[in-house]
């Protein structure tokens, strides 16, 4: 037989344990065990305070390399094409990444006046840009299993 107690807390922690219990379906006491289970694991595993330090380096170059990205896809002049050259060059300085395969699709796309083609080249674009975000967050996820062996 469980021993009920009750705890006092402020209106906006209730109310976010609300939400979450709405969310999840599950009861408040559910909630905050939940909540001090993952602060726990949080507070033992210190490696995994130091990943959101490199988690927020990936989102960052992911977010300056899209926005290259975007612009060149958009509007595809030679001063967009050396700023998305720059962030894959970023890529392979601080990561290793080898975009090469963005390069060559990049290349591909400007060169195509053809309209109709041009659009197909575009999916071809698109995939190698997925292929290159794909590959950071691999190496990130490397980085952080080799470091905490």
């Amino acid at each position: 037989m469980r021993k009920w107690k009750t705890i006092r807390v402020p209106e906006e922690v209730h109310e976010r344990i609300t939400y979450l219990k709405e969310k999840t379906g599950k009861v408040t006491w559910e909630v905050i065990l939940e909540a001090i289970s993952f602060y726990e694991g949080f507070l033992k595993r210190p490696s995994v305070r130091t990943s959101t330090s490199n988690l927020d380096k990936l989102s960052w170059y992911i977010t300056k390399l899209a926005t290259s990205f975007g612009a060149f896809k958009e509007n595809p002049t030679e001063e967009n094409y050396q700023y998305l050259m720059k962030r894959v060059q970023e890529l392979k300085d601080r990561f290793g990444i080898e975009a090469d395969i963005l390069i060559r699709m990049a290349d591909y796309y400007r060169s195509t006046k053809d309209p109709e083609l041009q659009k197909k080249v575009r999916i071809d674009l698109n995939s190698a840009f997925k292929q290159v975000v794909k590959e950071l967050i691999i190496q990130l996820m490397f980085e952080l299993v080799t470091k905490e062996q």
